[in-house]
């Protein structure tokens, strides 16, 4: 592995890594810290989406409570934090869900949790952002986060793969 760029919490390698057939694929990888999102049921039993505005994109976003976990170690706390911060409740009960990764390329992973019986329990948002909660029902969390432009992968995801599991039982 050679480091090409290391800054800020961002690190470029370039890495090689074994085939099973004895040949080696060199690759550069973008490192980052992992992030969670949160599907987070209100007590009616809606999800609270999140309407965003992303100044690099110069429009609002449509996602799921999300951040990076770069402030503590243990992804449950980060996950409590963010959704704190962004919604301004607290989950009762926050549990694991799933991972997923953007790509090989790309090395840091979405970790996704379901949040349920909330309370109020604000913590100051980042001073860089402007957010609003939007309480929805699944179908509409899904429609509203399919239809931004762009789409919030992890948050799509997410709620794609939620409701496919809740279709299929």
């Amino acid at each position: 592995m050679r480091e090409l760029f290391n800054h800020r919490g961002w690190r470029i390698t370039e890495e090689s890594a074994p085939l099973p057939d004895g040949r080696s694929k060199s690759v550069v990888r973008v490192h980052r810290c992992d992030s969670v999102h949160i599907i987070a049921f209100d007590a009616e039993g809606r999800v609270l989406v999140l309407r965003e505005f992303r100044p690099f994109y110069g429009t609002y976003v449509w996602m799921l409570p999300s951040g990076r976990i770069d402030k503590e170690s243990d992804r449950t706390v980060a996950a409590q934090r963010e959704l704190q911060e962004e919604t301004g409740f607290r989950a009762g009960e926050l549990t694991y869900y799933c991972s997923t990764r953007h790509s090989e390329s790309f090395n840091s992973a979405n970790h996704v949790f379901i949040a349920r019986n909330l309370s109020p329990s604000p913590l100051p948002q980042d001073e860089d952002e402007l957010i609003e909660v939007h309480p929805l029902p699944l179908a509409e969390a899904i429609d509203r986060v399919l239809a931004s432009e762009p789409v919030h992968t992890a948050s799509a995801f997410a709620l794609l793969k939620y409701a496919h599991e809740r279709r299929s039982t």
